[in-house]
């Protein structure tokens, strides 16, 4: 490939080369502003399912203050209150609800809604909980 491919008949760049450079522009922007927060989300939900794994070895409110410290951790906007643990005698079940918002060329906001559901089989059944 050679630079004279990228140039029109009088030596300026075409205008096909100037609308490919844009979209790729426009597609690396996009992807470097929505890439964090979908990332985040996932390691986030890797971290609750480990953490509903260990739920038997804490009670709820320990719980809820474990995962904001890794929600914290992957600059996640979570607030204690959008933590809902229910724990029966089998099973423990965490529910995470947030909104990021995602603001692209200062003129447009994106919200980007994440739920993260966990349901996992408690390992021992104990009252005494830390």
């Amino acid at each position: 490939m050679t630079v004279r491919q990228f140039l029109n008949q009088r030596g300026a760049v075409s205008y096909k080369t100037l609308f490919w450079i844009l979209v790729l522009f426009s597609v690396v922007y996009v992807g470097y502003k929505f890439a964090p927060p979908t990332v985040s989300y996932y390691m986030l939900k890797t971290d609750v399912e480990e953490e509903a794994k260990l739920a038997h070895v804490y009670n709820d409110r320990k719980l809820a203050e474990r995962i904001l410290k890794k929600a914290s951790a992957w600059s996640v906007p979570i607030r204690e209150e959008d933590i809902i643990i229910k724990r029966g005698l089998e099973k423990i079940s965490i529910s995470i609800r947030y909104t990021e918002k995602v603001n692209l060329f200062n003129q447009y906001t994106k919200v980007l809604h994440y739920n993260i559901v966990v349901e996992k089989p408690l390992k021992e059944t104990s009252t005494i909980l830390h």
